[in-house]
C-alpha cells in the first residue's frame, strides 16, 4: 500500500472517528445517567484521540512544537476570554459561567496531569 493511501485512509478514519464520538458524545446524556455516561465518554474520547495517533507521529518535531504552543498559548488565551466574556454577559452565580469554569477547570486539570507525569518521567535520577 502507497503511502498516500495510508495517509488517505487515516485521515479518513480519523474524521468517521470524531463524528463518531461527537453523535455519542452528544446523545449519551439524554439516554444514561453521569455515572454511566461520563466513564462511556471518555473511553469513546479516548478512541478519538488514539485515532489521530499516526497522524501524529508522522510529523516532525518542528510540526508538533508548532501545534503545542498553539494549542497551549491559544487554548489559555482563548478559555481565559470565553470564561471572562460568561462572567461578564451572564454574571458569576449563572449557569453559563459556571459550564465555562468547569471547561476551564478540568482543562487544567488535564494539563497538570500531562505535566506531571512529563516531569516524574524526565527528571534526574538524583531528585
Amino acid at each position: 500500500m502507497t503511502r498516500q493511501r495510508k495517509l488517505a485512509m487515516a485521515a479518513v478514519t480519523m474524521v468517521l472517528a470524531a463524528i463518531a464520538a461527537g453523535i455519542l458524545i452528544g446523545l449519551l446524556p439524554r439516554h444514561l445517567p453521569l455515572a454511566a455516561g461520563g466513564p462511556l465518554a471518555a473511553l469513546v474520547l479516548l478512541g478519538a484521540f488514539m485515532a489521530m495517533l499516526p497522524y501524529w507521529r508522522r510529523l516532525d518535531h518542528m510540526q508538533q512544537d508548532s501545534r503545542l504552543l498553539s494549542w497551549y498559548w491559544g487554548g489559555t488565551f482563548g478559555g481565559g476570554l470565553g470564561l471572562l466574556l460568561a462572567l461578564m454577559a451572564a454574571g458569576a452565580r449563572s449557569p453559563l459561567f459556571a459550564g465555562a469554569a468547569l471547561v476551564w477547570g478540568l482543562q487544567f486539570a488535564g494539563y497538570t496531569a500531562v505535566r506531571l507525569r512529563w516531569w516524574l518521567a524526565h527528571r534526574a535520577p538524583s531528585a
